[in-house]
Parts: structure tokens; sequence; C-alpha cells
């Protein structure tokens, strides 16, 4: 870091110093007291407001003291099935109250909640099940489907369901066990905040879902310090309508509100369309996004009401600088705090003070801990000088992110369930003999404040032309077009040339038409000839994951082949200054190499 950047990140730490110092003060009083579990947090909780609602899921509203007897029975449920402190159970369910009355019930238990992604399906689910090393798994009535059919000999499964559904099947039935149990306090083991309280998987769009560990002190810490951060009173409610099985909805949504005896609300799945009634019925203040979240709700009919709430903070990650100002003026929010972590990493930025198009900063004083490295795109990892070592970017240069793992810094490292695994992500002799940091995989700019602002995955950046193609920069210029709502840029292998072509998949605003000629036009004005795609793939909606992020893999694999393709496709025509109708006697043409691409 020059100078001047040295300078300008201390005068930027040193107004967030008394903001920091609450956060501090809190859990210096946490610590006195005893950092508690999960599991003691919400029994004390029943205990001192047993009434007041906590968690408002749709229709249905649920008070801290029913919420902790739902815990016990869940607990109680574990304890007969035999399930032992250290233990992993599956839970494999919608958000619904249930879904965090299974995960109390971990807490409570000294047993690991091993969060199953809904989404997934044959091979995929038998893998992250087996990958847990869960004996028992809980599953809802829209999941255990799913599951039936499934070789998971040795795991008993209770399933939302009742006995004569479940007839003919190795399935236990949740409700009945839950009938059964009895909602009396369970003698909570000595559970400590360094034991592992949960398994979340990444994402997998690499190979299959791998198991991440988080530990009590994440969850408490997270919650502690939240509260803080986010000034939540008695009276706020939280709303994550994403996915509870991973992190974010629970660490900043959950944990903050049961921590701070607050209400949570969230909704079985994320709809743009009940947004407004969501966040009206439940008395939002606190909004959580994730990815595309907040271009879906502009993409709904601007109404009078989009401003009739009180949400006066929205924080999470993935808002877009395109859409940043419009957001936060449609919706009337005062104030956005993007965020950005990784939920196997030791890192967390937070952009506290709202600066657009910022991912944030590390919190003050701790900026020595991560580290924006030169990439060498050759070779597929970070490049190194030629004395060896890597070398850091200056303000405004692209380069990887990377995190020390190191025991003195202020966030542990602990990574996958699967030790090996944690290999493939970690870069040794970085700056000095023995050092030993930990790889993003993301591409970065920092400017001399040392906020971050993310470029790119690794993996979705290509090249094409000699030239590197940062595919989240491009969508987000191309989303300006005339007619667009939202784009997908990826590269595809086009036979006998080097590198991978552009391609876009395009969702119109609603009532729109692709109009090539203006397409080609605006492509022309806003982007370098190496960066504007080659071909365009029109879609009525966009693959996402889970957290509404883009899915990319499927899209690259079928390229523009009209074979495997019903989607409108079409070509960059420079001659003709427009984009072309692909078929199946063009699809030849460039095939074959008849085409100046």
């Amino acid at each position: 870091m020059d100078r001047l950047s040295r300078v300008v990140t201390l005068y930027e730490d040193l107004r967030e110093i008394p903001h920091f110092k609450r956060i501090g003060d809190a859990l210096k009083r946490a610590a006195a007291e005893g950092f508690r579990t999960c599991g003691h947090v919400i029994r004390e909780q029943a205990e001192k407001i047993p009434d007041r609602v906590f968690l408002r899921f749709e229709t249905e509203t649920v008070t801290f003291g029913a919420y902790n007897a739902g815990v016990n029975r869940f607990a109680d449920v574990l304890a007969s099935a035999g399930v032992e402190r250290g233990e992993a159970v599956a839970i494999m369910m919608q958000n619904s109250p249930a879904f965090l009355m299974a995960e109390g019930a971990m807490a409570k238990r000294g047993t690991i909640g091993a969060l199953i992604n809904t989404n997934l399906r044959g091979a995929a689910l038998v893998h992250v099940v087996r990958a847990s090393t869960a004996r028992v798994a809980l599953v809802d009535a829209a999941c255990w489907p799913v599951l039936r059919e499934l070789p998971l000999e040795g795991v008993v499964v209770y399933a939302d369901a009742s006995p004569q559904e479940l007839a003919g099947t190795p399935f236990r039935s949740l409700p009945a066990a839950l009938a059964e149990a009895v909602d009396a306090e369970p003698n909570i083991p000595d559970v400590k905040v360094s034991d592992v309280a949960l398994y979340i998987y990444t994402s997998g769009t690499t190979g299959y879902p791998k198991p991440t560990i988080i530990r009590h002190s994440r969850i408490t810490m997270g919650g502690q310090s939240l509260k803080i951060v986010l000034d939540l009173q008695p009276d706020d409610c939280a709303y994550a309508p994403t996915p509870l099985y991973h992190g974010y909805s629970n660490f900043v949504g959950f944990a903050p509100a049961l921590h701070n005896g607050s209400a949570f609300a969230s909704r079985r799945r994320f709809s743009a369309s009940h947004f407004l009634d969501d966040v009206q019925r439940h008395g939002v203040t606190h909004f959580m996004y994730v990815g595309e979240l907040c271009r879906y709700l502009l993409r709904q009919p601007p109404s009078a009401r989009d401003r009739a709430h009180r949400i006066r903070v929205a924080t999470g990650p993935g808002l877009r600088p395109d859409i940043w100002r419009e957001f936060a003026e449609r919706f009337n929010i005062p104030r956005i705090i993007e965020t950005y972590g990784q939920t196997e990493a030791n890192i967390s930025l937070m952009n506290r003070r709202g600066r657009v198009g910022s991912i944030g900063r590390s919190a003050p004083f701790t900026h020595a801990q991560l580290k924006l490295v030169r990439y060498d795109f050759e070779r597929g990892m970070p490049w190194r000088g030629p004395n060896g070592w890597l070398q850091e970017c200056g303000p405004g240069e692209v380069g990887e992110l990377i995190s020390i793992v190191s025991k003195q810094t202020t966030m542990s490292f602990d990574g996958y369930v699967n030790k090996k695994d944690n290999e493939q992500k970690i870069v040794r002799d970085c700056f000095e003999r023995g050092d030993v940091y930990l790889r993003t995989g993301d591409l970065m700019r920092r400017d001399r404040a040392s906020y971050y602002y993310f470029v790119d995955r690794i993996g979705d950046t290509f090249r094409w032309k000699g030239e590197n193609v940062a595919t989240q920069e491009v969508a987000e210029l191309l989303n300006r077009a005339p007619g667009v709502s939202e784009t997908a840029v990826y590269g595809v292998k086009v036979p006998a040339t080097e590198g991978r072509a552009g391609m876009a998949l395009v969702v119109l605003a609603p009532g729109a038409q692709f109009d090539a000629n203006a397409y080609h036009a605006f492509v022309t004005r806003v982007l370098p000839p190496y960066a504007r795609p080659l071909f365009v793939r029109i879609a009525a909606v966009m693959d996402v994951t889970g957290t509404l992020k883009h899915t990319k893999m499927r899209l690259q694999e079928e390229g523009y082949d009209v074979s495997r393709v019903s989607d409108p496709l079409y070509f960059r025509d420079d001659q003709r200054r427009t984009y072309v109708r692909v078929d199946a006697a063009l699809q030849q043409r460039i095939d074959g190499g008849e085409l100046n691409l």
C-alpha cells in the first residue's frame, strides 16, 4: 500500500472508530457474562419475553415461548433417535418455523445441523447427505418425496407426513414423533462457542456441494455484533426471504434477532410479487437481499405502496452498481449495507458508510489481513514476480483477493469438513517463507480508502482475442441496453478459435421486444471489440441458484447449438451492423470457420 493510500485508509478508519467501539464494548460485556451458545439464548429469551412474537412466516406467528417449546420437542425427538453430542443431523426443509426449531434443537443437544439445499436431486442429494455423516434426517412435506427412492441405507428419515402416507417406506412420521415428544427443558450439555454448530454447503458450481464448518462462535459473535451494527430495537423485524440453508439469512437475520429479542420474518420461497405484502404485514425494518433479488423487485410494476413501509436498512451481498441508486430511491431505503463473505472463508467485508458500488472494507486497522494480488490468467493462479513472491495490486488495479490464515487474525479459518478440500483454496509462501493465504477466487479492485469493488468470479472470466473479459462488468453495461431487464454473460467455445467467444443471455423488460439493430449499436458504443458479445440468447427467465446468483454451466455447455437451445439465438454481424438469427445453416458456417469472427 502506497503512502497516500495508507493516509486515506487511516482517515477512514478513524471515522469508523466510534461505531466499532460500540461493538467492542458490547462484545466485552457479553464476554464478561460468558458467551452463550444459541441453545442457552433460546431458553433465556423464552423465560424473559415468552409472549413476544419472534417468528413471522407468511400468515403464521410464533412467540419466543412457543419457539422454545418447539425446539425442545425436536430435541426430544433427537434424544429418542439416539443422536449423541457431536453427531450430525441432516435438515432438509424449506424456510419455516419448523426449520428453525430443528436448528435450535441442534444447539441444545450439542449436535450439528447439516443444512441441505432443498433444490438438490438424485446423485447430488445422496452425496451431500452422505458427506454430512448424518444417521438421522429431518425432512419437510415438500422434500421427503425426492428422498423416497434414493439409496440412503443407514439414514433414519423423519418426514413431515402421516404414518398412512409413509406406509411401505422406511421413513418415520415427523408429526407423530413430535406429538409424542415432550417440551420440557432438556439438560443442555456443556456446548462451547468453539464447538461445531452447523454444516453449510457451498453452491456446488464446480462438482458436488461441499460441507463447510460453522462454529457456535460465528453465530454468537454475529448475533451480538450485528444487533449493534443494525441498531436493532425490541420492536424491529428482520426479513430474509431467501433460503435458510445458506448462511446469510441465518447469520445476519435470525441470529441478531434472537440475541436482540426482536422478530425475524421469512417465507417458504422468495416472491417479488409478495414482497410489499410481507414487509407491510410484518412491520419489517431490516431487509436482507442476496444476488439479483433487488433487480427482481425493480422489475415489478411501480406502485404507490413501494415506499409505504418501515424499512430503514437493507443489507446483503450482490446489489449491483447499475441499480443501486434506483433501488434505494424507488423503495425509499435510507441505508444500504452491502457485504461480502464466503461461507468457507475467513473474510468479512462491510460497506457501513454506503459507498455506492462497493462491497465493503475490513474493520479498522485489520486491512493487512487481506491482500489484493495480481492474477496469472495463463496459469490460473496468483502471479509471482521474478523473486517468486506474489505481487500486490495498486489502487484501481484488478487482482484476486486473498486472506491470511493465522491464529493471530480476527477471523479464524475452518474451511471444509474434508480438510483435503481446503488445499485447492490455499496458497503458500506468498510474501515470505512459510506464510499461508486463502484464495477467494474473486477478482476485485480496491480504492485508496481500502474499499473493495467486485469485478468477476475467476471461473467466469474468459479470454477472447487475447484479452480478459470480466463477465460481471460487461453484464452491468449490457443491462442498460434498450429493452433489457437482466443479463448474464459467459464464454462459449467456437471450433478452431482461441479462447471463448462472448455470449449474453438476455431477459427483456416486460412488454419489450428485442431490437437487433439497436442492441448492436449499443454494444458497439459501450464495449471494446473483444468484449462485445458474439452471440445473444433471449430467455424468458434467468437461471439462478437458491440465492439468486446466475448459473452458467448449462448455458456454456449448450452454447449456440440450435439443436439444444429452444430460445431465440442471435449472431453479431458487424458488416450489417446488427444481430441476425442463428439457424442450422448459420451455425454450420460458424463452426466451419467460414466467417471472420
